[in-house]
């Protein structure tokens, strides 16, 4: 768009009229189209990245709580679970792992939080996309528990999902030892899926 402004030039005591341009120029414009292209170009560079961050620190979150759960198993001497909560309190029988968890003392092994039995920790829902599910090809749990002895059961893989599909999947795969490990791939080593 071009603005012209009116000029006053002053000369040999005469008053004369003209025009001068202002505005923008070719090479002002094509400088400007090539910096937003390469901003654009790492706004969606940055895009992934950030997803990537935001995946690997819920992965570390699980880790870390699955150690803890193993730990405060091994050093109370009785059965610790970890089960999907809505509200922090009780376990809310999803299969989906996202809208949070908790860890809590369950002696007698029904996998609820009963009356006497401690809640250790609370996980809020995940931040973002994030999906999360525990389990194997054909099935899902609501629960994972550890036994004084440090071993786990139901033995199966946490599989984190986000919008990105199953190439960008991370798992989390509890040995038969109870220790956790981050994979690309199940406990049985195919692909992870996100349903």
């Amino acid at each position: 768009m071009r603005r012209f402004f009116l000029a006053t030039v002053f000369s040999h005591g005469d008053f004369r009229f003209r025009l001068r341009q202002a505005g923008y120029s070719l090479y002002d414009l094509m400088v400007t189209s090539a910096v937003a292209s390469v901003l654009g170009v790492g706004a969606v560079g940055m895009t992934g990245l950030v997803q990537d961050a935001r995946m690997t620190a819920e992965v570390n979150q699980m880790m870390g709580h699955l150690y803890l759960g193993r730990s405060e198993a091994i050093k109370r001497g009785t059965t610790i679970t970890l089960c999907p909560s809505r509200n922090g309190t009780i376990c809310s029988g999803d299969l989906e792992w996202n809208t949070g968890w908790i860890i809590f003392v369950d002696p007698n092994k029904n996998y609820k939080v009963d009356s006497g039995e401690v809640v250790i920790r609370v996980q809020q829902s995940l931040e973002g996309r994030l999906a999360l599910r525990y389990g194997g090809d054909k099935e899902s749990y609501a629960h994972t528990t550890y036994h004084p002895a440090g071993h786990t059961t139901p033995f199966a893989t946490f599989t984190f999902c986000d919008g990105r599909g199953s190439t960008k999947a991370k798992g989390v795969i509890i040995n038969r030892l109870g220790r956790p490990y981050v994979s690309s791939k199940t406990w049985d080593m195919k692909p992870l899926t996100c349903a």
